[in-house]
């Protein structure tokens, strides 16, 4: 009897498990029909991306966001969540803390403000805080100076940050060009001009890249916090293995429990729309008995083409949407995952785009009061003040000099006091100021001024040779203008041979430093009258020969 009913207890158990057995597979079978149903219904209408230069389809309900936009090592952030009135607050306050800083000198953190506009758009940039870091190089140890860079731009609904943390002051001028290629966006528009989608904006071609484009793609699917899809595109990067070889590795390296939670679903090149790239579907079971998914695509491209660069797209389940939280369920079957998978990693495309038009990139409008940098490029034609000298310094060619758009902002060379024996020697000392100097336009107007100070003898076209006195040679010379180097010296009634600062041989003279044009006939050197006995000095100036000294010689952005 005993023999018999355990027998039974057998019997049952089996059939129990049996029956248990079939209705789990019918659950599961029902559960991945239900499933599919609801990719099939999320999938129905779906809403074209543009990310970087490629599009991608996603369900038009899925949640979307694009983050670590960079542009030749420019950071570039866009939102549409904030108003006109917030910006303006948020750059007021960056503004004030900015300038309130000091940088590791103890000096003044801000170096340089800009008011600029780009189409639309208006808003700021700055350059603060310098460090020097201390290098050693093949003739010794040297300095490197470099800044941070801020701008904050605002369009219509759409507010633009980049910064850069480290860069040198000569690259500041090719990131305010990068700022006027960028043009918002409207709505979900998909453009059609070459450039570079980064989330609410567009960078239009051409602009200075530096084959250096990286932005990232996240989203979400409503009702599944645990699916997670990433899309990232990153030129410039360097070579690398690809995905499959990377995955080979890391499972040669996993102990055998790892590998044993691994199950490789798929593992092969897959060619997309043109696009060669490499395809892994693993299913993997966690120690806390859940299950999830991960589908990877990944093109390798081309280091040295921004059309080529390394593309990835990721989709994953059961993903714990509490950062550091456990692995949880899956909420979608491995048949609804794969029907979800297709639907978007198919739809992976180079963004069409019209011929990209051969014109030079359109410079911000500059205002009254913006601000340069030395070894930036001149943004405007005009007159600019410069930032050194002062308490008894000049600057050479003056502290209000004209440059013209498009030329170097020239470092000034300050030229202190001279002591009593450096005027008897007739010696000028001259030194540059270890930071880059800071230029501000005063005057936007187009052409040099060609007046004189009062009373200073003017120098004569060579037409007008027949003003000058008996004696002096017209035209006499004894070198010509590809003779002439700085320091050279050329005396009154002479041809001038260069054109450029030329600087009065005699320190008492009124005339300093003057611009003379080639071929101008060096005029005589002005000094006031010596005082009477009693002390009153004349009022009328006097004019005798002297030499003049180039100091600096005019290029084809300076001259008149």
């Amino acid at each position: 009897m005993k023999r018999l009913g355990g027998r039974r207890v057998r019997w049952v158990c089996g059939l129990t498990a049996l029956a248990l057995a079939f209705m789990s597979l019918i659950a599961s079978s029902v559960q991945a029909d239900y499933d599919k149903q609801k990719v099939a219904k999320m999938t129905e209408k779906m809403k074209t991306r543009c990310v970087g230069r490629f599009l991608i389809d996603l369900p038009a309900d899925a949640q979307v966001t694009m983050r670590y936009g960079a542009l030749g090592g420019f950071d570039i952030f866009t939102s549409n969540a904030e108003s006109a009135e917030e910006f303006a607050e948020r750059l007021r306050l960056k503004e004030l803390e900015i300038a309130g800083a000091v940088n590791e000198d103890g000096q003044p953190s801000l170096e340089a403000s800009k008011e600029i506009t780009v189409g639309a758009g208006s808003g700021k940039t700055f350059a603060y805080n310098r460090e020097r870091t201390k290098i050693l190089g093949d003739d010794g140890f040297f300095y490197s100076e470099n800044l941070q860079f801020l701008s904050m731009l605002r369009f219509p609904g759409v507010s633009v940050t980049g910064k850069i943390e480290w860069v040198a002051p000569r690259y500041i001028d090719g990131l305010t060009r990068i700022l006027s290629r960028i043009r918002p966006l409207a709505g979900e528009e998909i453009p059609s001009e070459s450039g570079f989608c980064l989330g609410h904006v567009i960078l239009q071609d051409p602009y200075e890249h530096d084959n250096v484009e990286s932005v990232v793609m996240f989203a979400g699917i409503p009702g599944h916090p645990d699916v997670n899809i990433a899309l990232s595109s990153m030129s410039g990067t360097s070579p690398a293995p690809g995905l499959l070889a990377r995955h080979e590795r890391a499972v040669d390296r996993a102990p055998v429990f790892m590998r044993l939670a691994f199950s490789h679903l798929r593992q092969h090149v897959r060619m997309i729309n043109g696009l060669p790239g490499e395809e892994l579907v693993l299913r993997a079971r966690e120690p806390n008995f859940t299950t999830g998914y991960s589908f990877q695509w990944e093109m390798a491209g081309n280091q040295d083409d921004v059309y080529a660069p390394r593309l990835k797209l990721e989709l994953e389940s059961g993903v714990n949407p509490v950062s550091g939280g456990k692995p949880v369920q899956s909420t979608l079957t491995e048949e609804a995952m794969f029907e979800l998978w297709e639907s978007i990693v198919n739809s992976i495309r180079p963004r069409p785009v019209g011929p990209v038009a051969d014109a030079k990139p359109d410079r911000p409008v500059v205002a009254l009061g913006t601000s340069a940098l030395a070894g930036e490029t001149c943004p405007q034609t005009g007159w600019w003040r410069c930032g050194d000298g002062g308490n008894g310094i000049s600057v050479l060619g003056g502290q209000h000099q004209f440059l013209k758009q498009g030329q170097t902002m020239p470092q000034a060379l300050l030229l202190p006091e001279q002591t009593m024996w450096q005027r008897l020697r007739g010696v000028q000392p001259s030194y540059e100021s270890a930071n880059s100097t800071l230029w501000a336009l005063v005057d936007k107007r187009n052409s040099e001024r060609k007046t004189e100070p009062p009373g200073l003898e003017r120098a004569l076209a060579a037409s007008e040779s027949g003003n000058v006195q008996a004696g002096a040679a017209a035209g006499a010379g004894p070198f010509n203008q590809a003779d002439m180097a700085i320091g050279s010296v050329a005396k009154t009634g002479w041809a001038c041979p260069a054109s450029g600062w030329w600087r009065c041989e005699d320190s008492q003279a009124l005339d300093g430093t003057r611009w003379f044009a080639a071929g101008a006939l060096l005029p005589a050197a002005t000094f006031r009258a010596l005082p009477r006995r009693n002390g009153v000095a004349h009022s009328e100036l006097i004019h005798r020969r002297s030499a003049w000294q180039l100091v600096r010689k005019a290029d084809s952005a300076s001259a008149s």
